[in-house]
């Protein structure tokens, strides 16, 4: 399991000779925040988040990352608690592909936000009420709000950050605001237009479609295992019908008529763009299909099934 140490050169596909390098690394280590600890523990303990100020130049940084201004002959700088409202500094990265850690945190939202009138930006989980995070939601100069978490450990993940126009004027005006007095189990499902034979008949078609999948997948035991251990009902709304499909161990149901308490709800208007041999992932990222929930399991769950059919020539 481990590599003898060194460093040697490897021809790459374009003919050029590249090095590799071997090297031995072992993760589990324990160490100190340091001087960084009282801004760790105002999170954890009061709910504030601080920033530090130079006396001479003013400067406002948060996080407080430096004690001392490289500015002014390295004065000390001064503690001073942040406001918890600010604006996006730019549009924030959604993250599909985590490390181990956060695989069952995606996809999830980074970015940096300046909180009042700090000269620096707090790198910081950004999420939505309106279901799955996703391009667009927060963009450069969004207004936020900073949401505390109810259990705190003194990490950034204690906190997060929402748009304002998600919250009411009383949510954005208490501090701390906690997660537990945000609503993210029933956001608003996507209204659509008006329901055209043209749309009645692309839905008939998908479900049709879902139909000759959930045979293949019977024939297929490399689809069967991509969705193995796994239980969802899903209510699939769009603009020419609403339908649902279960996932159960293996195995994949259509289900017409109404759908009562499923554990996800896609939206998508215009059916025929929802297609099993294309990758749901994208059209979520796109925005051209809505998820309730920032669950994306099912989804890439879905995704494996063409490959997975091909493989078994199904």
């Amino acid at each position: 399991m481990l590599p003898k140490k060194g460093i040697e050169g490897k021809e790459g596909f374009d003919g050029k000779t590249y090095l590799v390098r071997n090297e031995a690394m072992f993760t589990a280590f324990r160490h100190s925040q340091g001087e960084f600890s009282q801004f760790f523990k105002a999170l954890r303990d009061d709910a504030r988040i601080l920033g530090n100020r130079c006396p001479k130049c003013r400067v406002l940084i948060c996080p407080p990352f430096q004690n001392r201004c490289p500015d002014c002959n390295f004065a000390e700088m001064q503690s001073e608690i942040m406001p918890d409202t600010g604006l996006m500094a730019a549009s924030p990265v959604i993250v599909i592909f985590a490390p181990a850690r956060f695989k069952a945190d995606v996809p999830y939202g980074l970015g940096y936000a300046f909180l009042g009138k700090s000269d620096c930006a707090l790198p910081l989980r950004v999420k939505t009420t309106t279901g799955m995070i996703r391009p667009g939601i927060l963009e450069k100069h969004t207004l936020v709000k900073i949401v505390f978490r109810n259990k705190r450990q003194g990490e950034m993940l204690d906190i997060f950050a929402l748009p304002q126009t998600e919250l009411t004027l009383e949510q954005i005006q208490k501090s701390p605001l906690l997660e537990s007095e945000i609503s993210f189990e029933t956001p608003r499902e996507p209204e659509f237009g008006e329901k055209t034979q043209k749309l009645v008949f692309a839905k008939n078609r998908l479900v049709k479609q879902l139909r000759l999948l959930s045979e293949r997948i019977k024939k297929s035991p490399r689809a069967q295992k991509d969705l193995a251990n796994w239980r969802r009902l899903v209510k699939i709304k769009t603009a020419g019908g609403d339908f649902g499909i279960l996932i159960d161990n293996g195995k994949l149901e259509v289900i017409e008529g109404d759908i009562f308490d499923p554990n996800l709800v896609f939206a998508i208007e215009n059916p025929s763009k929802l297609r099993m041999d294309s990758a749901l992932t994208n059209l979520v990222m796109e925005g051209s299909l809505w998820v309730n929930k920032s669950e994306l399991e099912t989804i890439t769950r879905l995704d494996r099934l063409y490959r997975s059919l091909k493989r078994d020539s199904c």
